[in-house]
Order: structure tokens, then C-alpha cells, then sequence
């Protein structure tokens, strides 16, 4: 059984606490500077939609799939219990990622309008490549 190694421990609580950092300026830029990514006549659905796709993005997809790699090095228990864990976890981030695209074509301007930049075509790219690789190196079987 390997154990966390006393060298690791500044880099793991850097990483956390640098997820934790990044988590909140989402928060605060979501919720404080809204004017900048919604026109002035937008509704309340509409805020919750702009708001959410953001979060969902780093907190769930970044954060948690950050989470996931980690969770060998600070995880006791046997291979199988640490494999189990993260594929549970890249399985959250991966359902926080379908959903915050999804969210992101409930908003105002619909499916065809958020396919003209190339921010949502990576995005797209980048979260069906995750989904691909989880639905097909299951890591419980390897």
C-alpha cells in the first residue's frame, strides 16, 4: 500500500487550495460582473443559465476530474477501493460536463448560436474525448 509521501503534501494542499481559489473567482465572477456575459434585459432564468454553465465547467469538470487523478496519492485503501473512488469521480465530473453544455443550450440564443466560437467547439471536443476515455479505459477492469 503506498502512503502519501510527507514530500507530496505542500504540492496536494497547493493543488486544493489552488481549485478552492479558482472555484471562488468563478463564483464572484459569475454572480458580480453578470453585465459582462448577459445583455441588460435578461431574466432570471437566463442569469441562472449563465451562471451555472461556468461552474458546472471548473467546478465539477476541472475541479473534481483534478480530484479524481489525485485520488491514488491520498486515498488509503487496497488498488481496487482507490480504482473504484476514481472512476466514480470522473463519472461526476463527466455528468458535470454534459451538464453544463446542456445548460449552456437552454440559454436564450439556443443550440445553432453556441456553435460559432471556437471556445464551445473545443469544449464540446474536450468533454466527448473525457466521456470517450471513460466509457472505454474503465479503470476497474485494467
Amino acid at each position: 500500500m503506498a502512503t502519501l509521501s510527507a514530500s507530496l503534501l505542500p504540492l496536494l494542499f497547493i493543488a486544493r487550495i489552488s481549485g478552492l481559489i479558482v472555484a471562488s473567482l468563478v463564483i464572484l465572477w459569475a454572480l458580480a460582473f453578470q453585465s459582462s456575459f448577459l445583455p441588460p434585459s435578461s431574466s432570471q432564468e437566463d442569469l441562472v443559465y449563465a451562471v451555472l454553465h461556468p461552474l458546472l465547467m471548473v467546478i465539477g469538470f476541472i475541479i473534481i476530474s483534478g480530484e479524481a487523478i489525485l485520488v491514488h496519492r491520498w486515498l488509503p485503501g487496497s488498488r481496487h477501493f482507490k480504482k473504484s473512488v476514481h472512476l466514480c469521480l470522473q463519472g461526476v465530473a463527466l455528468a458535470s460536463g454534459i451538464f453544463g453544455i446542456w445548460i449552456k443550450f437552454h440559454g436564450q440564443d439556443g443550440v445553432v448560436a453556441n456553435f460559432y466560437s471556437l471556445h464551445s467547439w473545443m469544449g464540446l471536443i474536450c468533454v466527448s474525448l473525457f466521456g470517450a476515455q471513460v466509457l472505454l479505459f474503465n479503470p476497474l477492469y485494467l
